[in-house]
């Protein structure tokens, strides 16, 4: 029996694992993958600027030091356990996951987006080569590589393939992009071909990606881009089954939460980019510590005031 069980092994999840830890309740992490979370399984070559003390660190820095902190601290923390389902007894949860079954008396859910990403629905996009992230930039050094979308996740991607030494093309159906300020000079000052108002038609190839037709909007001019690959980077659609199966609501793509992160079912709690829509570094550690401090007081209740 844990005190406090942990679902994800990001930020959040792993600062709500420190606080617990440190109030001495008894806390188990489990990672369906490897511990870290997006830092070290999709952005690990991006250098995070947004979290104090790590400055010009690339993710998978960042989620080593995380990892390692809570692992040296003394933390349980099971990779490669996926949670299959959380249900609610009259004095534990049973979690239920790809190795056991365990029980717990509080339930913390940072797991996540858990993200299904959007696609463009044009002909050929099920052409190898056509992607939606990239987890290692260098190995497209030399290649020519469209990638497609206008805010921080296909700059972030362009600029990542750039500094790899690829040939990269930014498309964007409008003439404005949706990134911050500071990727917007960044592409400014790399070597990223801009193509604004531009949508893709069809990618074609014989089994393996080749061409990209991208059109103009302004003048429908069709140009053909010899392709090695193309990133398709137009945002995503969360994945609410998992949640669902748990009885979460969500609204608006969150889970709703209150002020001490706890969803509606009393002991479980949601911290992270799943009730954040800032999905930014800083805001998942704030939940995770709220939340770990909120399932202290309701665990040690009615002893503590």
């Amino acid at each position: 029996m844990y005190d406090v069980i942990i679902v994800g092994a990001g930020p959040a999840g792993l600062s709500a694992a420190l606080d617990a830890h440190y109030l001495k309740l008894n806390t188990l992490v489990l990672e369906a993958e490897k511990a870290g979370g997006a830092l070290s399984q999709t952005y690990p070559w991006k250098k995070v600027d947004s979290c104090l003390g790590f400055y010009e660190k690339k993710g998978m820095e960042i989620a080593d030091a995380i990892v390692g902190h809570a692992r040296k601290a003394g933390i349980r923390i099971s990779e490669g356990e996926r949670v299959e389902s959380v249900t609610k007894g009259d004095e534990f949860f049973t979690v239920k996951t790809s190795k056991a079954e365990h029980r717990s008396r509080i339930v913390i859910l940072a797991t996540g987006i858990r993200a299904i990403p959007r696609k463009l629905g044009v002909p050929g996009e099920g052409l190898e080569g056509v992607l939606y992230s990239v987890d290692n930039p260098s190995g497209f050094r030399g290649k020519h590589v469209l990638v497609v979308g206008g805010g921080d996740s296909a700059a972030d991607t362009a600029l990542g393939l750039d500094e790899a030494g690829a040939h990269v093309w930014l498309a964007h159906r409008r003439d404005e992009l949706r990134a911050t300020a500071e990727n917007v000079e960044n592409l400014k000052k790399s070597s990223v071909k801009m193509l604004w108002s531009h949508e893709v038609r069809e990618f074609a190839g014989s089994g393996n990606l080749e061409k990209a037709h991208v059109v103009d909007k302004k003048t429908g001019k069709v140009s053909v881009l010899g392709v090695d690959a193309a990133v398709v980077c137009i945002g995503s659609m969360p994945s609410r089954e998992y949640l669902a199966n748990m009885g979460v609501k969500m609204e608006n793509g969150l889970v709703p939460v209150g002020k001490d992160c706890m969803t509606d079912i009393k002991g479980l709690f949601a911290v992270g980019d799943i009730v954040s829509s800032l999905k930014r570094i800083p805001q998942a550690l704030a939940t995770g510590e709220k939340a770990a401090f909120a399932a202290y007081k309701l665990v040690k209740n009615p002893y503590w005031k």
